[in-house]
């Protein structure tokens, strides 16, 4: 219930205790210059009784509880909201190419994230909003509690300045010659998101008033049916961005595979490194791998491989030809960074053992 100024209360109690109809008193105080909206809640304080004195309602409160699951509903929803939304420009870039994009690095590990945040979010979100539920049907005004409304009102405020920033965006975009097809998909994201939760938040608020009012107080708590449709185009969206971001990240079992190789991609450039200046030094290659360790400018590499134990291949053809070689459990990747760094003969190898035909220089 709206909050009444305690010389609202008092006068509205002596015309009540001196049997003053309650439209008199109504009509007298908007006339007095309250908004209708002041005079309704003043005399809604007051509940309608047999009895010679005012009998007041017990006032609208929010405790402990109300506050968690609110704020806790609050927090999870933009958790997802955000995660959906990374995921939904992840699949922009894969799907669609822009020339000024300078790709995607580190996609499948940015999509783990996001599905990490999807997975934990989401369940917990319909299960707060299940308890919430289940606390209005059993007390409907909760909806009116000061918590809620204020917490509703703050969202209203977020998302508001979030769409209010992207037309900022779209609208510079547009000035600098930057409105592409992937950017103005971007936007629509935006609003798209910030513009539903906006909306069921706002008609949520638009009930919560007239209830306030006391217009409804017989009545059942309903809702509107474009309101909880909204909620399920909601869950449906982030969970089929869910299914996108594991499908970008690709099979969880194959990335422990895909480390392993880079691990032993590294340490077969560090042994190229090594082998290098053995050779500037002793102008000869080594005869094995253990002679690098017995070296004294050379540091410490790693010779065998971390999972299997077995050595690295190393085998010298001529005076400056060398094989030096590896077991990969997987081929190099297709999505991954394709760095100068990325292009020598190590990261680009194939399942099994692979053995690199190598030059000092």
């Amino acid at each position: 219930m709206a909050s009444v100024p305690p010389s609202l209360i008092e006068f509205t109690r002596d015309c009540l205790s001196k049997s003053v109809p309650r439209l008199e008193i109504n009509k007298a105080l908007v006339d007095a210059g309250w908004s209708d909206r002041e005079a309704t809640a003043a005399v809604e304080s007051f509940a309608e009784s047999t009895l010679p004195v005012p009998v007041p309602k017990k006032r609208v409160s929010s405790g402990p509880r109300e506050a968690f699951l609110h704020l806790l509903a609050m927090l999870l929803l933009y958790m997802t909201a955000f995660a959906t939304g990374a995921v939904l420009f992840l699949v922009i870039d894969v799907f669609l190419s822009d020339p000024t994009n300078r790709g995607i690095f580190g996609a499948d590990r940015m999509a783990r994230f996001h599905a990490a945040i999807l997975m934990a979010s989401l369940p917990v979100l319909a299960l707060v909003r299940w308890a919430i539920n289940r606390d209005i049907i059993r007390n409907p005004a909760i909806r009116i509690a000061p918590v809620v409304r204020t917490l509703s009102y703050i969202t209203l405020l977020i998302t508001s300045l979030i769409m209010v920033c992207d037309m900022v965006a779209v609208l510079l975009g547009f000035l600098n010659g930057d409105l592409t097809l992937t950017f103005i998909l971007k936007s629509s994201v935006v609003v798209l998101l910030a513009g539903g939760i906006f909306l069921w938040y706002i008609s949520g608020l638009h009930f919560e008033e007239t209830l306030s009012e006391g217009k409804q107080q017989d009545a059942p708590v309903q809702e509107s049916l474009w309101r909880p449709r909204l909620s399920v185009a909601g869950f449906f969206t982030a969970s089929v961005c869910l299914v996108f971001s594991l499908w970008i990240a690709g099979n969880p079992v194959n990335q422990r595979l895909i480390r392993l190789d880079s691990q032993r991609v590294a340490n077969l450039r560090s042994l190229q490194s090594a082998i290098e200046r053995f050779y500037k030094k002793e102008t000869r290659l080594p005869k094995n791998l253990e002679e690098l360790k017995t070296f004294p400018d050379t540091y410490d590499y790693e010779i065998t491989d971390a999972v299997t134990g077995a050595p690295y291949f190393f085998s010298s053809t001529t005076k400056t030809d060398y094989k030096l070689g590896a077991v990969f459990d997987l081929a190099t990747p297709p999505r991954q960074p394709n760095s100068t760094r990325s292009r020598d003969g190590f990261y680009h190898h194939k399942a099994g053992s692979q053995r690199f035909d190598l030059t000092v220089k």
